[in-house]
């Protein structure tokens, strides 16, 4: 996906209910394989930490495998 598809993609979640509850549903499942994994976290423990950890990159550390996950769908 191009950077512009990511933007637009973005836009139309926040205007798009039925889309934004899709990537909701998304984003529980990954709460539940961070469970099934043996972490006791939440969706919201799960997105503040990815947010402060992208806050906290430095550039020669932002690679496709520091960003692994976008920032957490479903808010």
């Amino acid at each position: 996906m191009s950077k512009a598809h990511a933007k637009k993609f973005i836009k139309k979640l926040q205007k798009d209910p039925e889309l934004r509850a899709k990537v909701h549903k998304a984003s529980q499942h990954i709460v539940k394989v961070a469970k099934d994994a043996g972490f006791d976290v939440t969706h919201e423990e799960i997105a503040n930490s990815l947010k402060e950890h992208w806050s906290t990159l430095k550039p020669e550390e932002d690679t496709p495998q520091g960003r692994f996950l976008s920032e957490a769908p479903g808010f």
